[in-house]
């Protein structure tokens, strides 16, 4: 399972880009996860009125639902490279993480502004840089595009994921 995480501050266009490559690479026959880092403090946001969430309220460690297509897993502390690991039994091609910026996987830095540019030399294994501004780009050393025209760009990232 090949690994791609696409991180950057709030509003930076993150979801945007998730969107668009698990678009882009499901499009063409991948099978691609997601994971998602809640950093805005808290919990994110669960279905309280159901039974596998009453279960997990109750003390469980994990709690799960299945439907007949669906099927949903409530994790209580759990960490990273733990969630990761769940991952990789799964029969998924590529894992698309949006967040966790202090992991050292190869990682797609967005930026909303220069103030942002200081990030490029704090993270790690950065194999491209994206902004909707494109003179930030102007300034990075990193393979960049646009994030108003990513379409350009994803074949790029494609040779670089499936290699």
């Amino acid at each position: 399972m090949k690994i791609c995480q696409i991180v950057g501050y709030k509003n930076s266009g993150k979801t945007t880009v998730m969107k668009e490559v698990i678009r882009y690479f499901s499009s063409r026959g991948y099978k691609i996860g997601s994971l998602k880092h809640h950093g805005h403090g808290g919990e994110p946001e669960l279905m309280k009125d159901t039974d596998s969430y009453q279960h997990f309220a109750a003390g469980t460690m994990a709690s799960g639902v299945q439907g007949e297509h669906v099927s949903q897993l409530i994790l209580n502390n759990t960490e990273f490279e733990t969630l990761i690991s769940i991952y990789k039994m799964l029969p998924i091609d590529i894992l698309f993480i949006e967040g966790y910026k202090k992991a050292d996987y190869p990682k797609i830095v967005l930026l909303k502004n220069e103030e942002e540019l200081s990030l490029l030399d704090e993270l790690s294994n950065i194999i491209a840089v994206g902004s909707w501004d494109e003179q930030i780009l102007r300034n990075v050393s990193h393979p960049a595009f646009s994030i108003a025209n990513i379409g350009s760009y994803l074949p790029q990232l494609a040779d670089y994921i499936t290699e």
